[in-house]
């Protein structure tokens, strides 16, 4: 059975809030990308986004609830 936590009396597996966790970030990742200029320079951005979006969420799953 996977972890999850109770929210307004549902039960959501965490692996669920990882990953919008992380897409929020791989967002706003890019918005500071842009804001510094490195954004142009990326070379295949949607997979780079992509990477950002997992490596944010497995570390929030690793971090937070050791799974």
């Amino acid at each position: 059975m996977s972890p999850s936590i109770p929210f307004y009396g549902a039960y959501f597996p965490l692996w669920l809030v990882c990953a919008v966790v992380g897409m929020f970030g791989s967002i706003l990742m890019r918005i500071l990308l842009i804001r510094l200029g490195i954004d142009e320079g990326i070379p295949l951005r949607a997979i780079v986004y992509v990477a950002f979006a997992c490596l944010i969420a497995f570390t929030l799953s690793a971090t937070v609830w050791g799974t």
